[in-house]
């Protein structure tokens, strides 16, 4: 028998008093998204309700034994539409997937400008769907790198002795990404770089968050959710400077780990970070130089994250509290090597270096042990490289997770999205296949989201995404040689004349092959520059063409997602071509010559800010205010400055 389900103006939204506050507020959102497709207004009720009703329910008995996260959406008689979760989670999507497949209503709403449609219809015949249990147990995203977000709407201050970071996002901006991440059907979040949970601004982020049902975790950079500066900050209150050093200083380190531990734990679900990192994002030794071998570090290494996992389950009073650690930097070397011991019932968290085209070396040679677990980190987004745009598609990170999932078995997968906006497209992509890899199609996750986004020209925009994707050439091991961020470092190392890696660390820097894989010849690199600024010139005049068939609203979020990064590429290779050729100029003395290409590469920076005002326009007026981790602006100054004294110099060359 088909049963209808209709919206009308005396439907409520039932749930039970005692439902998890998550749950309220997705029951909450769920109202919201009813009032903005239909005009109506709908009030909330007390479950169970057997007419004119939306139930959403916990249900476990109702689930399979092991269900993690199931939902099911059926019509029953009445005009009742049951919403069922195994648990919290569950009951969560099945609110959310409702509001996408029926009420229109996508994941990424909040970032991409387009106004809801207006149902049509809010009649259904026989709804009845169902998620079971998702193919990765953990799957998350990291803010990371967030200059973009912490200016866009100003936050409180927080105390790090550290060039970024040094405003917390805002609980506005917070609640925005939250609710995305749970919407994509997220359900892990690191909610941002260097978190202090004892600073009150910053650990607003981790309630916000969390209250959206999200589990916890930390960045890798502080283990147990101490940094370098949070334990810097925990002595400086108490008036004392203490060494941040597990081996000359244990105990103070202990002390704080231990402070950290009893503060996070009064939340639901923490996954805990374990390892021993230095300042910054950088090895331990970089502060405590006294050990010498990469052995002996090791060894370091994996003594504090036994003593930290012993930590957890003591504090906690939790026998199996999942831990991770991340083999990022030197600990994928040493891994690499079979000399970093690390407990079998730690997630060992392998790495990309690369914007997520290519996981690193170790996980294909390191051996799979029986019940030892694993996970990855991936990046959407990475400060030297993919940073102002997208350039890692759907098909791309399919091809490298499906791989890896053939490798070893995964339990865990976090991806970097650094400041959300440029990378929605590709986070509702992993979202969608880390659930599951083995119904994921890349070509119809492609054309479903063109459909739900964009009302007409549907093959074009596919065909346009696709283009601004295999623009990104890509070397034997299957790298794109270049990204925003690694152009603007050519140009700024023109102008500097300086392309050394000296003040980096010896196995630090062994782990990041893939992180440059821009080719050493000049003339190698300014070929390839050419190649992707052709290619991009070509994606950009295909959306010029596209957008004159669209409204308005979306010939806005076409540009965001393809005009503007298409142009922005194509200046930065051609800015990036002429500053390497004003580099191969000064290497043969010709300083005129030089001049003659840096001032080529300024015109075209200086350019870049007519891409600006349509990318900036409202509600992302103020997205740039502080865009420093890939500083395009300081990167045409340097030129300017190079320029301006260099004609300062000419009167006394020529005397």
């Amino acid at each position: 028998m088909s049963m209808k389900f209709t919206v009308n103006e005396t439907l409520t939204i039932a749930i039970e008093p005692s439902a998890p506050e998550p749950l309220r507020q997705a029951a909450a959102d769920l109202v919201r998204d009813l009032q903005t497709v239909t005009g109506n207004t709908f009030g909330m009720a007390a479950a169970p309700a057997t007419e004119n009703a939306v139930d959403i329910r916990i249900i476990p008995a109702k689930f399979p034994s092991g269900a993690w996260e199931n939902y099911h959406v059926y019509s029953l008689p009445g005009n009742v539409l049951r919403i069922d979760g195994s648990d919290l989670r569950g009951a969560i999507y099945g609110i959310y997937e409702f509001s996408r497949r029926y009420l229109g209503i996508q994941p990424d709403y909040l970032w991409n400008t387009l106004p809801v449609r207006k149902l049509t219809s809010s009649e259904w015949s026989g709804i009845d769907f169902s998620a079971g249990n998702p193919q990765l147990r953990y799957r998350g995203i990291f803010i990371n790198d967030e200059d973009l977000l912490t200016a866009w709407e100003t936050g409180e201050k927080r105390e790090i002795d550290y060039p970024f970071y040094h405003t917390v996002i805002s609980r506005a901006v917070a609640e925005r990404i939250a609710e995305t991440v749970i919407r994509m059907g997220y359900n892990l979040a690191i909610p941002a770089s260097f978190l202090d949970i004892r600073n009150p601004a910053e650990e607003m982020l981790a309630e916000v968050f969390s209250r959206r049902g999200l589990i916890l975790s930390m960045h890798h950079v502080e283990p147990l959710g101490v940094s370098a500066f949070g334990f810097e900050n925990y002595w400086k209150k108490r008036g004392q400077k203490r060494d941040y050093s597990y081996f000359r200083d244990p105990e103070a380190l202990l002390e704080v780990w231990t402070d950290s531990i009893n503060r996070w734990k009064k939340y639901p679900e923490v996954i805990w970070q374990l390892g021993l990192r230095g300042r910054g994002d950088s090895p331990f030794w970089t502060e405590d130089d006294a050990i010498k071998t990469d052995s002996e570090r090791a060894a370091l290494i994996g003594n504090a994250i036994r003593r930290q996992y012993e930590l957890v389950r003591s504090l906690t009073g939790d026998p199996e509290p999942v831990c991770t650690t991340t083999l990022w930097g030197e600990g994928s070397v040493f891994n690499r090597q079979g000399i970093l011991p690390v407990p079998k019932e730690v997630i060992k968290v392998f790495s990309d270096n690369c914007a997520g085209w290519r996981i690193q070396d170790d996980f294909h040679e390191s051996p799979v042990i029986p019940g030892e677990r694993s996970g990855l980190y991936c990046h959407h987004a990475v400060v030297v490289g993919t940073h102002l745009a997208q350039a890692i598609g759907p098909a791309d990170f399919y091809a490298v997770l499906k791989n890896a999932s053939t490798v070893r078995p995964l339990d865990y997968v976090i991806f970097n999205v650094s400041n959300v906006r440029e990378f929605v497209l590709g986070m509702t992509a992993t979202a969608e296949m880390t659930h599951d890899l083995e119904t994921f199609s890349p070509q119809d996750f492609l054309a479903g989201w063109v459909r739900e986004h964009f009302s007409a020209c549907h093959a074009e925009i596919e065909q346009c995404y696709r283009a601004y994707f295999a623009a990104f050439e890509k070397n034997a091991r299957g790298v794109a040689y270049y990204n925003d961020g690694l152009l603007i470092t050519e140009i700024q190392s023109a102008v500097l004349h300086y392309r050394g890696t000296q003040h980096l660390d010896r196995t630090f820097l062994a782990s990041l092959g893939d992180m440059f894989p821009n080719p050493a010849d000049p003339d190698e690199k300014i070929a390839v520059m050419e190649r992707m600024e052709h290619a991009m010139a070509e994606v950009g005049n295909q959306a010029r063409a596209i957008r004159t068939s669209l409204p308005e609203e979306e010939k806005k979020f076409l540009y965001a997602q393809l005009l503007y990064p298409a142009e922005l590429y194509r200046h930065f290779c051609a800015a990036a071509a002429a500053s390497i050729r004003a580099e191969c100029a000064l290497s043969a003395n010709d300083r005129r010559q030089a001049a003659v290409f840096f001032r080529s590469a300024l015109t075209v920076l200086e350019d870049t800010v007519n891409l600006l005002p349509e990318y900036l326009s409202h509600p992302f007026e103020h997205w740039y205010d502080d865009c420093r981790k890939v500083n395009f602006r300081n990167a045409a100054r340097l030129l300017e400055t190079w320029l301006k004294d260099e004609r300062a110099a000419e009167p006394e060359t020529k005397g």
